[in-house]
């Protein structure tokens, strides 16, 4: 083996090593952004039940004060609906 050839040897291993040191690294890197993606998911899922909980209550409420006006008209309609028959 002449010189040249040992040269390009010695470079094609040390790219290789290199390429495996990359490789390594990227795996941890994507595990890692797994992992915060998976936290971020848990926490949006979270704050959406959250939401829900205090949604629940507001539209309660918002039925109730329906509900309230609703009675009100009907109740002033059966108020007319006497003095017409009194007239």
């Amino acid at each position: 083996m002449d010189t040249t050839q040992i040269v390009l040897l010695a470079i094609v291993i040390i790219l290789a090593i290199f390429l495996v040191a990359i490789g390594f690294q990227a795996f941890f890197a994507l595990r890692d952004l797994r992992k915060s993606l998976v936290r971020a998911n848990k926490l949006l899922d979270e704050t959406d039940d959250l939401l829900d909980q205090v949604r629940k209550p507001i539209a309660s409420a918002g039925n109730f004060i329906t509900a309230l006006a609703a009675g009100a008209g009907i109740s002033h309609l059966l108020k007319r609906g006497k003095e017409e028959k009194k007239k």
